[in-house]
């Protein structure tokens, strides 16, 4: 069968690996790969390729979402109405994804039956989403973060789609749980270490050094990586000290110059998801996104708690009278942390550690499709350039989730993904939110 080629032109081009914009250029595609980049001038030498014109627009590596969880289907509460949407809006999860330009994804906690259904739907070509790394579960110990994710009973486990984290005490027990998640079709691991509860639940437990240790060999024999969730110093030194291999979120206390050498040393990768503290200052903005706009993204229950979970937000008392058993996250603790987040971060950069991009999507009630590229922004304010933070998005992620081989750039031989937005992101970083076209494997997806 014959390979359907493609040519894209009149357009500026990032390709991940230049500070600058080409102009003057083409790229063409070959099936789901990218042929080659050639100039302008050469354009007549393609006759049998389908020209598509961009019209000045700016064409770059298809995002890559390095830490969001997709499978959550933007419903905390159990109701009729939610078990009946709950599939439809995981399915809308996936194609949103491409709608706002991210072509690949890094999940680090779902259900994983139907991350997998959906993954072989997706590589199948039978549906349409990003390609997907997984972790599957969280392994986590006992009431411990995530807080909200319950242990589910089998018919509970058999309708989700299996447990979202698997809540484990000893070192045996986690070495069984990780091969069982590899055995299954993990990609990496991923754990967590947080020493305070940031829903008003204080002190909360973690699992022991002897775990962590387990986890990492795992980890080390079955050639993955490990990922551990932190938002302390606390935790930040913990995962350097365990020998994961990156460290998601950021801690929210300041870091330490020896803390910080240590984990350029040790060359882990950090995935800061820093916007998961400053949406806290535009919880009225989200708020009226959702009101107007978010039946775009969100099917009528997911939309109806997600906006009655933001509400809550402005009611008085906060957190209401039943806090000590229900999930409110402690609004003032997240803006009170987002200038130590964003100091921490240029402090990783300036002393040359590896910094990826996350939204933390799904994963809070405040973080939604569509704002991928305010964690560019938050980026930018924490001491990035506009190119630096598009690298991050693009080349450096892609090398965070071990596919530098095959996305993150714009070279012959890796697949033909790419964001088209309106503008130039070089000067203008919303640019980055202003997406025109999303290709992925040579297809025009959205």
């Amino acid at each position: 069968m014959t390979k359907q080629r493609r040519l894209f032109h009149h357009m500026m081009l990032f390709n991940g690996i230049s500070d600058t914009l080409e102009e003057n250029r083409i790229v063409v595609t070959s099936g789901d790969r990218i042929e080659g980049i050639d100039d302008v001038r050469a354009i007549d030498h393609y006759g049998d390729c389908e020209k598509i014109d961009l019209a000045g627009k700016t064409l770059l590596p298809g995002f890559i979402d390095a830490h969001l969880h997709i499978t959550v289907p933007f419903i905390m509460k159990v109701t009729p109405m939610g078990l009946l949407q709950m599939n439809r809006q995981v399915a809308k999860n996936f194609r949103n994804c491409l709608k706002y330009g991210v072509t690949t994804i890094r999940d680090v906690a779902s259900f994983p039956g139907k991350i997998l259904k959906w993954r072989r739907e997706i590589d199948g070509g039978r549906a349409a989403g990003p390609r997907i790394v997984t972790s599957l579960s969280f392994i986590t110990c006992p009431k411990g973060v995530p807080e909200m994710a319950p242990t589910l009973n089998p018919v509970e486990a058999f309708i989700t789609g299996g447990q979202f984290a698997e809540r484990v005490s000893t070192p045996d027990e986690v070495t069984k749980v990780a091969n069982r998640l590899l055995d299954r079709g993990a990609d990496l691991l991923k754990t967590q270490y947080t020493a305070h509860s940031f829903l008003f639940h204080g002190m909360i437990p973690n699992l022991s050094d002897a775990c962590f240790s387990a986890l990492v060999q795992v980890g080390k024999k079955r050639h993955v990586k490990v990922a551990m969730h932190h938002i302390e110093r606390e935790g930040f030194i913990k995962g350097i000290a365990a020998g994961v291999n990156s460290l998601e979120h950021c801690a929210t206390d300041e870091l330490k110059d020896e803390d910080i050498e240590r984990f350029v040393a040790q060359r882990m990768a950090i995935i800061p998801t820093a916007k998961v503290m400053g949406d806290f200052y535009e919880a009225e903005e989200i708020l009226h996104f959702l009101k107007t706009k978010g039946k775009e993204d969100l099917l009528s229950e997911p939309l109806r708690q997600s906006i009655e979970g933001v509400e809550v937000l402005f009611r008085r008392p906060y957190p209401p009278n039943d806090y000590a058993t229900q999930f409110y996250p402690d609004a003032e603790y997240f803006k009170r942390s987002y200038p130590f987040v964003l100091k921490n971060i240029e402090k990783i950069k300036k002393a040359g550690g590896t910094i990826g991009v996350g939204t933390d999507c799904c994963g809070t009630g405040l973080s939604f499709f569509g704002s991928y590229w305010k964690e560019l922004k938050a980026l930018t304010q924490a001491g990035f350039s506009n190119v630096q933070a598009l690298k991050a998005a693009t080349a450096v992620n892609a090398e965070i989730i071990g596919m530098a081989d095959s996305v993150g750039t714009i070279e012959a031989g890796k697949y033909a993904d790419f964001t088209i937005v309106n503008g130039n992101p070089l000067e203008d970083i919303s640019a980055a939110g202003s997406i025109s076209v999303v290709v992925k494997g040579g297809n025009i997806v959205a």
